[in-house]
């Protein structure tokens, strides 16, 4: 008996020293460029085109050649501590670097998103609301010496592919300090929840943000669930979730809930919930872009390279 709580014990601490994570933002680059180097990043090694199966999604994603990708969320959530000194949220499966862009995969398994109240989505009046978020902001960030968002449009309106069960949008934002932003996020529904991706880039060079931006569309309309989860395979009985695809899309971009929220205060959880970045300032909440004060897409240049390749259809 004895022996045996020895082993248990040597165990859980061979198994607490592997899993533990150094909760700690890396402020020298080169240093951080070392540690990245000791995370299992794939595709790293003999790269190629190939089909990434994520099982914690029961989904697969279509990984480019020069793509490298983090899909443990141990090696997720210890990246976002050296490069950003906070945890990864628990429903991140993927992280992937390209060349000039970063890709966050999460998977919601809240059950099948009905599509009935689609048609009740108004792009004009969702833009409005965050606007109004904006507006609200713009106080704060004063007082807090941040840059605020002083211009918000759509670069392409939410929309419904039917047949990939994607639903996908793009805005970008002109801060305060003549900076510009762009987010594009997409939603590929399955049976038994939806993943979401945000498609974050550098805009310092970029004259066709519709070109860019449809990069991120591409990227969700190829990720597949597999056979028995699609959204096509929901059956009467299966959980459905608690809001259909118009809810669901008011929340990632943070309007109906935000409303009604009334101060930055009570703003801040519902922002970090849906994970609507953009408008609120990102010293406090990021994936994104910036200044010293703001996480950044692109943490390190070494991950900075050339062209864009695109994803071609399987034959």
């Amino acid at each position: 008996m004895f022996k045996k709580l020895v082993l248990f014990f040597f165990v859980f601490l061979f198994s607490f020293s592997v899993n533990a994570v150094e909760e700690k933002k890396i402020e020298n680059s080169d240093k951080r460029l070392e540690l990245y180097d000791t995370l299992n990043w794939k595709n790293f090694d003999n790269p190629k085109t190939h089909i990434a199966n994520i099982p914690s999604a029961n989904a697969n994603l279509d990984i480019l050649e020069n793509e490298i990708y983090l899909d443990n969320w141990n090696d997720i959530n210890q990246f976002y501590w050296w490069t950003w000194g906070y945890g990864a949220d628990k429903s991140i499966v993927a992280y992937i670097r390209g060349e000039g862009y970063t890709i966050f995969v999460d998977y919601i398994g809240d059950g099948y998103v009905k599509l009935d109240d689609w048609k009740n989505v108004d792009s004009n009046n969702l833009m409005s609301e965050m606007r109004e978020i904006a507006k609200l902001n713009e106080e704060h960030s004063k007082q807090n010496n941040l840059s605020y968002a002083t211009q918000v449009d759509w670069i392409y309106e939410p929309t419904l592919n039917e047949e990939k069960k994607v639903v996908s949008y793009s805005y970008k934002v002109k801060w305060s300090n003549d900076t510009i932003t762009m987010e594009s996020t997409s939603l590929k529904l399955g049976k038994k929840g939806y993943i979401s991706t945000a498609y974050v880039t550098n805009v310092k060079n970029i004259t066709d943000f519709e070109a860019e931006a449809k990069a991120s569309k591409e990227f969700a309309e190829f990720i597949t669930f597999d056979e028995g989860l699609r959204h096509s395979d929901y059956k009467s009985g299966d959980k459905v979730a608690a809001v259909g695809i118009g809810g669901l899309v008011a929340g990632t971009l943070g309007v109906k809930a935000l409303a009604k929220a009334g101060t930055f205060a009570k703003l801040l959880p519902l922002l970090l919930k849906f994970g609507w970045i953009l408008l609120i300032p990102l010293a406090f909440v990021g994936k994104l872009f910036g200044g010293k004060s703001q996480p950044s897409s692109s943490p390190d240049e070494k991950f900075e390279t050339k062209t864009r390749k695109i994803r071609k259809k399987k034959k």
